[in-house]
């Protein structure tokens, strides 16, 4: 060999971060596994094909996702009760509370119901609440107020309803058991907070064509009952989420997060 010519040299050129050295071994393997390179060969091949298939595939997904948005769109707007019977305006004017009033007096029933306060012995008196979208109840507080400052509040029996429950008469359905006066009220007037009765260990849902509504019993022999506050605690929030999780409507009635527990 002469010195101080240049001399050709050649190899495999390089790619990546590969080096000649693991070039060498993908080569190696090519040539010791028989079809290996026939295979890969025919991968080549049939891409053209295999992205004709992706194509396709993919127009037939978006084809879906528009059919599933539309019917989605049809359960929103005209099978989900909140939206059926109520604006969006309705829905978001209810979607920061947290707290309902059982104070209109239901009239008309006759004996043994009455029309106004008081409730004398013997009476009773049932207070419902206006139409509104749906609430999912948590926490029942009452206030008994009796003639004469009286605190015999176990004299008095509270049944709540759902309206109409599935039952074809305007009493409804009873829900859970029916409460003594002093299960919300301690002898020195105090409130006692009560969880609102399950079904079937689930949350019980007051439905947007559903009322609820109390019958307060005046047991006693003597005292008047002068008036009654009931509240409805609910967590606004849980009823969109059960009614999303059955209807699968993807929620469109728009909440605010709930405003926390009532004041103990």
């Amino acid at each position: 060999m002469e010195s101080g010519k240049l001399v050709k040299f050649e190899q495999l050129p390089t790619q990546g971060n590969y080096s000649q050295e693991q070039i060498m071994e993908g080569l190696q393997r090519l040539t010791c596994t028989p079809g290996l390179l026939e295979r890969l060969i025919n991968c080549v091949d049939r891409m053209p094909q295999l992205e004709r298939y992706m194509s396709g595939f993919e127009d037939r997904c978006r084809t879906t996702v528009n059919r599933c948005d539309a019917i989605e769109l049809l359960c929103r707007n005209f099978l989900c009760p909140g939206n059926v019977n109520y604006s969006q305006r309705t829905l978001d004017e209810y979607s920061g509370k947290t707290q309902i009033k059982l104070e209109q007096i239901v009239t008309g029933l006759g004996d043994p119901y009455v029309n106004a306060y008081p409730v004398p012995p013997g009476k009773k008196i049932r207070l419902t609440h206006k139409p509104r979208p749906g609430y999912t109840p948590t926490q029942i507080r009452i206030d008994l107020n009796i003639a004469g400052g009286g605190n015999n509040y176990s004299d008095f029996l509270i049944q709540f309803f759902l309206v109409p429950g599935g039952v074809n008469t305007n009493v409804g359905l009873e829900v859970g058991d029916a409460y003594d006066g002093n299960m919300f009220l301690n002898k020195d007037g105090t409130q006692i907070a009560v969880p609102f009765p399950d079904y079937r260990a689930l949350p019980l849902d007051i439905g947007s064509l559903e009322t609820l509504a109390v019958v307060i019993s005046n047991n006693g022999a003597v005292n008047n009952l002068d008036s009654a506050h009931v509240n409805i605690f609910y967590d606004n929030s849980r009823f969109y989420e059960l009614c999303k999780a059955r209807s699968g409507c993807g929620g469109s009635c728009s909440t605010t997060p709930p405003q926390g527990n009532p004041p103990q």
